[in-house]
């Protein structure tokens, strides 16, 4: 284990200064990159070829196989791609192409690599590639640049091994056990000192119920022909019903939220000088019953009922990476904009935020207000406002209407068309009318959107349980307990990605079902 010194050597360089005059040098250097490339894509190892080396201090380095520009090279690739050596290593055996471009004919080892970062750079000289990392992703960003930032791995020539998928299998047990272990600690179900359950018990039940889409009473009963200490329906409701607020309940979970999240941090999962889109949504769940029971709101008439349970989530929506950063309880006098900026504050904590994508019902001047204020960037389809059915009918497709002035904010209006039909999206970005692809990258980018579904559907049907219970507490804390479960399977889906391949390939290498099964079957020990 590395001492308490060690790891202040290891640190150190993120506290050094750099001079302003070589800060300045290195944003010229890295605009005038982006500004020179054609197109809205680019390589990464394009970009680094032309970082000007020259800035970096070059300290006697005894030349073998492999160059001083060439090593740093690889590690300014690895900073920008947030890889450790190890998977350094691994991306560069599997890009040879791009090895060779930035100076790597031969693969460097792990010890080569590691050697080079921690003797020959200095704490000045690592805190500037920091610096270039994130100002790289950061003019991308301005410049709307595709770069590959996302290590991605050719798929493998030949079928997979048995042996791999019984490594896979292996591997998720393991993770599932310890994911497992480290979660249910938290996991408060009023449960008395003297209770014959476990809260293990309770949990494998709930995962029971959520996989074969059962309610608790029938859940139970089937479980039970499989295992021994299995709750029964009554015990488990009573302690779900005996919570005195939500907001104790909420607790809970946010601080599980943040277990998990802890985890991902430690892992090394998500890039910390990258930017990523976010789709923030209100979810249903739909009430039948008295309509004055507390929490109960409105929602569009569905299903014989106009009555709902309401939640509002903020998810990550790049591929492989869809996290639920959040999710809030939606009370009947609930302000849109104040849940937005709950939701926005929250997501700004954890990561860099490229761009929010909203439905429609966000379109009101509160929430644009409150987009506003938070500076971040925009996209939603308008609602059929009076004003807006009048610009689609005089307005050409594709066009970009500025500074449209809705209550006192202004906003920008696209105006683009698909199969024939006008659609108007508001943003508070700086749109090029003139693009002949303009109604593509408009409609592509908010398909982003479709992510937050999609992780509503894997929810409700892999890891929410069914009840009929008109009590709150006992929807709500299925409504969370589905959000943790989805969150810790998306976890174990990129640690077991990263160990088989070096990397998170953003496919599912382990589905759903398959997740809340293993996690059902481990012991938490």
């Amino acid at each position: 284990m590395p001492s308490k010194n060690n790891k202040i050597r290891i640190n150190k360089h993120f506290a050094i200064s750099i001079d302003k005059r070589i800060k300045n040098r290195i944003d010229k250097n890295v605009y005038s990159i982006f500004k020179s490339l054609s197109g809205n894509k680019a390589e990464i190892a394009d970009v680094i070829l032309q970082i000007d080396l020259s800035l970096f201090k070059v300290k006697n380095y005894r030349k073998i196989k492999f160059s001083y520009d060439s090593l740093l090279r690889a590690v300014i690739l690895m900073k920008v791609k947030n890889l450790n050596t190890t998977r350094l290593i691994q991306y560069l055996q599997n890009h040879k192409r791009e090895a060779k471009r930035i100076g790597l004919n031969q693969t460097p080892d792990r010890r080569t690599i590691s050697y080079f970062i921690n003797h020959i750079l200095d704490d000045e000289t690592k805190a500037m590639i920091d610096y270039v990392a994130n100002k790289i992703i950061e003019i991308s960003d301005k410049f709307s640049v595709d770069l590959d930032i996302e290590p991605v791995i050719e798929k493998p020539k030949n079928k997979a091994s048995r042996s791999t998928f019984y490594y896979k299998r292996n591997k998720a047990k393991e993770m599932a056990k310890l994911l497992k272990k480290k979660i249910i600690p938290f996991l408060d179900l009023n449960l008395g000192k003297n209770c014959f359950y476990k809260k293990g018990n309770f949990v494998d039940l709930l995962i029971h119920m959520a996989l074969e889409q059962d309610f608790a009473e029938n859940g139970s009963k089937t479980l039970k022909e499989m295992r021994k200490n299995v709750p029964d329906a009554d015990t488990l409701l009573y302690h779900l019903k005996r919570y005195k607020n939500f907001q104790d309940l909420q607790r809970i979970f946010l601080i599980i939220y943040e277990n998990i999240w802890e985890m991902a941090k430690k892992e090394n999962l998500l890039n910390p000088y990258r930017k990523y889109d976010v789709a923030i949504d209100f979810t249903d769940w739909l009430f039948y019953g008295d309509k004055t029971a507390p929490m109960v709101v409105g929602t569009q008439p569905k299903n014989g009922t106009d009555a709902c349970y309401k939640f509002a989530t903020v998810n990550i929506v790049e591929k492989g990476e869809r996290f639920t950063l959040l999710a809030l309880p939606i009370a009947p006098f609930d302000r849109k904009e104040d849940i937005l900026a709950r939701l926005i504050e929250y997501a700004r904590k954890r990561i860099k935020i490229r761009k929010v994508y909203l439905d429609r019902g966000f379109f009101s001047t509160g929430c644009i207000k409150t987009l506003n204020r938070y500076r971040v960037n925009f996209l939603m389809p308008c609602t059929s406002l009076p004003t807006i059915k009048a610009l689609l009918k005089i307005s050409n497709a594709p066009s970009l209407v500025k500074d449209f002035e809705m209550g006192g904010v202004k906003i920008n209006i696209l105006i683009v068309e698909k199969d024939n039909q006008k659609y108007a999206f508001a943003s508070n970005e700086d749109w090029d009318e003139n693009d002949v692809d303009l109604a593509n990258k408009v409609f592509e980018q908010y398909q982003k959107r479709w992510g937050i579904e999609t992780s509503y559907r894997v929810k409700k049907h892999s890891f929410r349980p069914k009840t009929t219970s008109k009590n709150y507490f006992v929807r709500f804390f299925y409504f969370m307990f589905s959000v943790t479960m989805y969150n810790l399977w998306i976890l174990l889906d990129i640690i077991i990605s990263l160990l088989i391949f070096g990397m998170n390939i953003q496919k599912h290498v382990i589905t759903s079902k398959l997740f809340a099964t293993i996690f059902k079957k481990v012991d938490a020990g």
